[in-house]
């Protein structure tokens, strides 16, 4: 009976044995297959990285003049791709060394590594070393996100694996060194090497590799430029484990502990760029973007070529910035930025000074930083042409002197330096080389804070204005007011060399140049010209220059003035544009018709609305500086319209072209097949009326002159569309040469004898014209040499007055010529060239006799222009 009951109760053990085995199998089963599982749904969700060639990470684009020097880049990540082989050795041995020592041994997890690193962390008392592998890091970086969850964690285990099994280590640390954060805006060890110690990864040493190497454990807390201890002491601890690994040796460690780093503190893509062209680079970038899409300048590593030269775009920023400061002077001085009542408030503000100059120095030694009292101790760091913030410590009156401080450093300002300090005053004209104060007693106060900037005096100064060697010097400045844009390009290739587009592009990224809609004032008027030209005017067609009393409205009358209120009665074609007469102007527009004109400039690239009324004339519509450029460009080129060019090319990151400017082939006028000139046909007998031949219209002219008719609702004669768009005019020409070149030379002879007067310092050929608007508040100068064309606006982006008497040859034509001084002094003096040998007179335009006349605006025969005087309104 015990037998079988003993029997029994084994038989129920192993019952329950075998169950439990039976569900702890089945139990393993389903960990097994949920596990499976579970990688698999993970495996579905983690980065695709099969090849480096998946691995595209945003990079930074770079953006190169026609020399190929770097003016700008754009990015949201500065990473620098560089290939495995280009990878230094002396970073992978510092990174190495310091991460993963054991890194060419594991195979992307190291669990000895991990046991260490908690051994040595209980050591510590707190975590010095990690254990994760660099393989692993590259899986925290390329899972994009930092939460530490179970999921990431089984992500980062899988994808290292996956990483060790389908790259080498060397690719491995390719993607590593490219991808890790720095800090100091840098991703990567080429952006690093670049920020850091504005030097290529190739170039670091020992030391520079070592204290890159540190901060990928942790960019903040390490970073020299907040913490230069911690930084020192992460960076000798990578030295000791580079050394204790084998690779460098004991005096080399010695040597890289004792060197002296420098390091720099790196700024944004567009703190970058405004050293170099800032308006032209945001130009590229909205291009680029408005082409390919939001996000491709900044992540898709592309190199972009463009036709700016940097040495023009110098000679451009010189020349707005010298501009502007003159016309402030002329306006006179707006005051102190602020007053000091005492010594300790001029003393503070001194001190301030000090510490924010040498703190600020892009040369200031974030690894060994100066405590305040040494700092106080040294010379403030100054540079020519910077504006600083000094105080007025005393004024001689005997001497005309004022004494200031800026920081530490003391100087004088003499009254060569502060002679055009008069009261500001925008209603009295003021002028360059006046002196309007002699005295610094009741214009400067001790305690007043002013604007200064360095000065250098020349030795002819030295020998004849009395400064003394040795001694500092400044001058009194002050921020201008006033905006100014300029653009300048290669008529005959259309490439764009320089833009301004404003005084400071930090404080106002608004382009003046490609966006800014302002009055033209007279610089509209050779336009007008050239099109009363096509329609039979001569430079020898006499124009009553009397006053017009234009009835607009009942009881209501318009009449324009001349500048300066004078009248010169029966006045020359020529002179009409040389010295700018508004009247004649407005009889040529009410002679030709405000549609044609209207025609004319759409044909010439403007696009900006158009207002029809007689005082367009004067320049009453706003354009925009770089169109209108532009239209003047046919008259640089002999009739051709230049298309403007600022991208030559476009590589992406893998070196395909994705786009480059090829110049659409041109044949020259005087190298096609010669056109008769339209003429009236001889009458087949006295009686008969004259027939006139008509000349064919050119249908791509005709189309797209024909959409601005449409849109701007314009109602143009038969003659008035064949002198627009008749196929007399070449092909690849805008306007027949013969005006072209007429109005060259009416332009040259704008600078020679008339309002463009300034210009002739420039002592080369030269051709333009001036332009000034009512109440004096936009300025222009547009013109060109036979080798560069430019266009300058000045004005305030709040429509109001200048200043007196400031007009476009005053304010604009200077810049223009500051700025031609500077971009042309390298290149030979050349003439404008007329084409003597070609006869023009096929390119006349086709006016002809009779009832047509009065459809081509009165003229009284082809090719003479018409005489007519106030009563023929």
């Amino acid at each position: 009976m015990r037998r079988k009951k003993s029997n029994s109760n084994a038989r129920q053990l192993t019952k329950l044995v075998r169950g439990i085995i039976y569900g702890i199998l089945a139990f393993f089963v389903f960990l097994l297959i949920s596990f499976t599982g579970l990688i698999a749904y993970y495996r579905n969700d983690l980065p695709k990285l099969d090849t480096l060639q998946d691995y595209n990470p945003p990079v930074v684009s770079e953006v190169y003049d026609k020399n190929e020097s770097k003016i700008g880049e754009f990015w949201t990540e500065k990473r620098i791709l560089l290939k495995p082989e280009e990878l230094p050795k002396v970073a992978i041995q510092a990174v190495v060394a310091g991460e993963d020592d054991r890194f060419y041994d594991h195979k992307g997890i190291d669990y000895w590594g991990i046991a260490r690193a908690m051994l040595e962390n209980l050591k510590a008392g707190h975590v010095v070393q990690g254990g994760s592998t660099i393989t692993q890091q590259v899986t925290k970086s390329l899972l994009l996100t930092r939460e530490r969850t179970f999921e990431r964690k089984i992500k980062e285990a899988m994808l290292a694996t996956e990483i060790e099994k389908k790259f080498s280590k060397n690719e491995i640390l390719y993607l590593y060194l490219n991808q890790t954060f720095f800090g100091n805006r840098a991703y990567g060890i080429e952006a690093a090497a670049q920020n850091y110690f504005h030097k290529s990864a190739k170039e670091l040493n020992i030391a520079e590799a070592a204290l890159i190497a540190g901060l990928a454990k942790a960019p903040s807390t390490y970073s020299p430029l907040t913490n230069s201890k911690m930084a020192k002491n992460r960076q000798e601890y990578i030295i000791d484990r580079m050394y204790a690994v084998g690779y460098i040796t004991k005096e080399q460690a010695k040597t890289a502990k004792q060197a002296h780093l420098t390091v720099y503190k790196a700024g944004t893509d567009k703190e970058y760029n405004n050293q170099y062209a800032p308006w032209f680079t945001e130009y590229v970038r909205r291009t680029i973007q408005a082409k390919y899409g939001e996000q491709v300048p900044y992540t898709h590593g592309l190199k972009i070529y463009t036709t700016l030269d940097l040495k023009m775009q110098q000679a451009a920023d010189k020349a707005v910035s010298r501009g502007l400061a003159e016309l402030d002077k002329r306006e006179g001085y707006s005051g102190p930025l602020q007053k000091l009542d005492s010594e300790d408030s001029i003393r503070n503000f001194t001190k301030k000074e000090q510490l924010r100059l040498t703190r600020e120095n892009p040369n200031w030694d974030f690894m060994h930083p100066l405590p305040d009292d040494e700092i106080l101790k040294t010379k403030a760091p100054l540079a020519p042409n910077t504006y600083y913030k000094a105080v007025v410590t005393k004024l001689d009156s005997q001497g005309q002197t004022v004494n200031v401080l800026v920081g530490n450093i003391s100087g004088l300002i003499r009254v060569h330096d502060y002679k055009w300090a008069r009261k500001r005053n925008l209603n009295s004209a003021g002028y360059d080389d006046a002196t309007y104060v002699k005295d610094p007693k009741g214009t400067f106060y001790q305690g007043d804070v002013i604007w200064v900037k360095l000065k250098e005096p020349s030795e002819k100064e030295y020998q004849e204005k009395g400064y003394a060697k040795g001694q500092t010097y400044f001058s009194l400045e002050q921020i201008p007011e006033a905006e100014s844009a300029l653009f300048s390009y290669d008529q005959h290739t259309g490439f764009v060399k320089a833009m301004v587009g404003g005084k400071d592009f930090s404080k106002s990224e608004y382009n003046r140049a490609m966006q800014a809609f302002r009055q033209t004032g007279s610089v509209f008027k050779p336009l007008l010209y050239s099109a009363a030209l096509d329609k039979g005017y001569t430079p020898e067609t006499i124009i009553d220059d009397s006053p017009i009393y234009y009835e607009y409205l009942p009881g209501k009358f318009w009449s324009p003035q001349n500048y300066g209120g004078e009248y010169k009665g029966p006045t020359p074609f020529r002179n009409g544009l040389v010295f700018s007469r508004n009247i004649v102007s407005v009889r040529i527009l009410m002679d030709i018709g405000v549609e044609y004109i209207d025609a004319y400039a759409r044909k010439l690239g403007v696009e900006s609305p158009i207002q029809k009324y007689y005082a367009m004339a004067l320049g009453a519509n706003d354009m925009r500086l770089f169109e209108v450029s532009r239209a003047f460009g046919v008259f640089a080129t002999g009739g051709v319209l230049p298309d403007l060019v600022f991208i030559t090319k476009i590589v992406d990151r893998y070196g395909n072209t994705l786009e480059e400017y090829v110049p659409k082939e041109r044949i020259a006028f005087n190298a096609q097949p010669k056109k008769e000139a339209p003429v009236v046909n001889p009458a087949p007998d006295d009686t008969a009326e004259p027939v006139k031949v008509k000349v064919q219209l050119d249908p791509n002219r005709l189309k797209e002159g024909e959409e601005w008719i449409k849109k701007d609702k314009l109602t143009l004669s038969d003659i008035e569309k064949q002198i627009l768009y008749g196929n007399y005019i070449p092909q690849g020409y805008a306007i027949s040469p013969k005006t072209a070149y007429t109005m060259m030379h009416l332009m040259n002879d704008v600078v020679n004898f008339g309002t463009g007067y300034k210009v002739k310092e420039l002592k080369r050929p030269a051709a333009g014209k001036t332009g000034t608007t009512n109440e004096e508040s936009d300025t222009w100068f547009v013109g060109f040499t036979p080798e560069l064309f430019a266009g300058v606006w000045v004005g305030f982006d709040q429509v109001k007055k200048i200043g007196s008497r400031e007009t476009g040859g005053k304010t604009a034509a200077p810049i223009f010529l500051y700025y031609m001084q500077e971009a042309l002094k390298d290149i030979p003096v050349t003439e404008f060239v007329y084409p003597k040998e070609v006869e023009l007179e096929q390119f006349d335009v086709p006016l002809g006799a009779g009832t047509d006349d009065a459809e081509a605006g009165g003229m009284s025969n082809t090719g003479s222009g018409a005489d007519f005087f106030m009563h023929d309104f």
